[in-house]
C-alpha cells in the first residue's frame, strides 16, 4: 500500500484534520507519518528522502502560505515525489497554489479525496478526477467539483493521534484536544466561517455535531493510552446544540470525568448551562470579545452580542468560579484609540482571568476587507497573491497603528493590574514596538496558567513557543 508524510512547520498546534485523515489511511492500509520541520531544521529534507513517501502532504492556514510554498519547492527540488496541499488556506485560495510545484489541491474535507488519491496512486493511476482536488495534467488545470459535506462522523476511524504523539513534548502534555463539532453560524466580518460556508452551499448542513458516543470514544482511547488529566474542546462553539450538550455533559461526567474547557459565544450560556458545565468538570471558558466599543464590535465587525449579554453571562460564569479567556481585537477600520481603551475597560470590568489581544489581520475576501478597501484604509488591489501577515502589524491604515500595536503587547498586564492603565496610554506612544512585543512570553505563560501546564512537560512545551516569538519578534 501506499506511504504518506506529511510536513508541517512546528509543533505548537498539532492538526486535528490531520490526524482524522491519518486515521482514515491507516485503517485502509496505506502508511501515514508526520515531519515537524522545526524538530528537524538542518536534515528534514533527508528524513523525508529516507521515508520514501508517495505523496507529501502539507496542511497549512494562510498564516503559513509563505513557509508552505517554500518548503514545497525545496522538496520539489530533491525530490520526484508529488506533492498536495490542504487545509483552511488551499479551501479558501486554491487559485494562489502553484501548481507548477504542486501536483494536488485540496479544497474542503480531505478524509475521502485523501483515500482516494493514495489509493489510485498505489494503483499507478494519477487521481485526476476525484472530488474536492485540483490537479495540472497535459498543461491545464482540472477542477473537480466538491463533494458533499460529512453528515455522520460515526463511520470515519478514530484519528490516529501517533504521527504527533511520537514527539515527547506534544505526546507528555496533560492536556490534548478534541473537536465535537464542524462550523459556526455567525458571520463575523473578520472570520473565515462566511466564506467556508459561502463555498460549501447546496453541500449538506455546514453546522455538524459528532455524536456522544462517538466525541467520548475519541476522549477514552487517548485516555488510555497517553498522559491526559485535562480535555480542552477546539470546537468554534461548543455550547451551539444545548440538547446535544446536556446527553453530552451526562455521558461524559459518567464515562470520562475528566476537567476540560471549551469554546463559547458568550451570549449562547445561562445559569442552568454554567451549573451544568461545572458539575461535569468544566474549569475553563474561552470567548470573543474583539472590541468594547458597541459600533465595533457590532456594525463593523458583525459580532452581534450586546454588552449587557457580555456582562452579566460573564458575572454567571465567575460566580460559579469558571476561569474565563477573553479574545480581543484592535485595529479595525475605523477604530479610535478610545474605542481601544473601552476594550480594555470591559475586560477590566468583567474580570477577564487571561486575555488575548491581537491587531486584525484583514485575510482576502472576508468581509472586513471589503469594508476597508471602500473606505480607502486598504489598497485596492489587495488580494491573496500581495498578502503578507505579520504578527501585531496593523495593515489597515490608521493614525493610531502605532498604539494599537503598542497596546496589544500591553493589554494583558493593563487588565490584569487596571491601576496600569494611566501609563499604559503613555506608554503606546514610543516607538518600542519590538521591545514591547516580548510581553508575548507573559500571555504564552497564561495560557500555561489557563491549560494546566505548570508541569515539566508543559515547561517543554512553553519554551517551544518562547523560540517561535524570539523568530517572529527578532527576524
Amino acid at each position: 500500500m501506499g506511504r504518506l508524510l506529511f510536513v508541517q512547520d512546528n509543533g505548537v498546534n498539532e492538526n486535528l484534520g490531520v490526524m482524522s485523515i491519518a486515521g482514515m489511511l491507516r485503517a485502509h492500509g496505506h502508511e501515514v507519518d508526520l515531519l515537524l520541520l522545526d524538530e528537524h531544521p538542518k536534515n528534514y529534507a533527508d528524513l523525508v528522502a529516507g521515508y520514501d513517501p508517495d505523496l507529501v502532504a502539507l496542511s497549512f492556514m494562510t498564516g503559513n502560505r509563505e513557509w508552505a510554498y517554500a518548503t514545497a519547492r525545496v522538496l520539489k527540488e530533491k525530490f520526484a515525489k508529488p506533492i498536495i496541499m490542504g487545509g483552511v488556506h488551499p479551501t479558501l485560495f486554491p487559485e494562489d497554489i502553484d501548481l507548477g510545484v504542486v501536483d494536488y489541491v485540496c479544497v474542503g474535507e480531505g478524509e475521502y479525496p485523501a483515500l482516494e488519491l493514495m489509493n489510485a496512486l498505489d494503483a499507478g493511476e494519477d487521481g485526476a478526477r476525484i472530488q474536492n482536488l485540483w490537479h495540472r495534467k497535459n498543461g491545464r488545470v482540472i477542477k473537480n467539483p466538491l463533494r458533499d459535506l460529512i453528515q455522520d462522523f460515526d463511520p470515519l476511524p478514530l484519528p490516529y493521534r501517533e504521527i504527533y504523539y511520537k514527539y515527547r513534548f506534544i505526546r507528555d502534555l496533560p492536556i490534548k484536544r478534541f473537536i465535537s463539532g464542524i462550523g459556526c453560524p455567525y458571520r463575523c466580518t473578520f472570520c473565515h466561517n462566511p466564506l467556508q460556508k459561502k463555498i460549501y452551499e447546496g453541500k449538506g448542513r455546514f453546522i455538524r455535531k459528532k455524536s456522544v458516543s462517538r466525541v467520548i470514544r475519541e476522549v477514552l482511547q487517548v485516555k488510555g493510552r497517553y498522559p491526559l488529566k485535562n480535555v480542552h474542546f477546539s470546537d468554534d462553539t461548543f455550547v451551539l446544540d444545548q440538547a446535544w450538550l446536556r446527553e453530552f455533559l451526562a455521558a461524559y461526567r459518567r464515562e470520562v470525568s475528566l476537567p476540560f474547557s471549551c469554546n463559547i459565544r458568550i451570549d449562547q450560556v445561562n445559569e442552568e448551562m454554567i451549573k451544568d458545565l461545572v458539575e461535569s468538570g468544566c474549569y475553563g471558558i474561552s470567548f470573543g470579545i474583539e472590541s468594547g466599543s458597541d459600533r465595533i464590535r457590532n456594525e463593523i465587525l458583525q459580532k452581534n452580542l450586546r454588552e449587557a449579554d457580555i456582562i452579566n453571562n460573564a458575572r454567571i460564569i465567575k460566580r460559579h468560579g469558571i476561569k474565563m479567556i477573553i479574545t480581543n481585537l484592535m485595529g479595525v477600520p475605523e477604530e479610535t484609540l478610545e474605542d481601544a481603551f473601552k476594550t480594555v475597560a470591559i475586560n477590566q470590568k468583567i474580570g477577564a482571568d487571561y486575555t488575548r489581544a491581537g491587531v486584525l489581520i484583514p485575510y482576502p475576501k472576508t468581509g472586513i476587507v471589503d469594508y476597508a478597501i471602500e473606505r480607502g484604509l486598504l489598497p485596492a488591489d489587495y488580494a491573496i497573491h500581495n498578502f503578507t501577515q505579520i504578527i501585531r502589524k496593523s495593515l489597515i491604515k490608521s493614525r493610531y497603528a502605532r498604539e494599537f500595536e503598542n497596546l496589544c503587547a500591553l493589554f494583558n498586564l493593563t487588565v490584569r493590574f487596571p491601576f496600569l492603565t494611566p501609563l499604559t496610554r503613555k506608554l503606546i506612544k514610543l516607538p518600542l514596538t519590538r521591545l514591547y512585543s516580548l510581553t508575548r512570553l507573559w500571555e504564552a505563560f497564561e495560557n500555561m496558567l489557563y491549560f494546566r501546564l505548570l508541569n515539566l512537560a508543559g515547561f517543554r512545551y512553553f519554551f517551544h513557543i518562547a523560540k517561535n516569538v524570539r523568530r517572529d519578534v527578532w527576524r
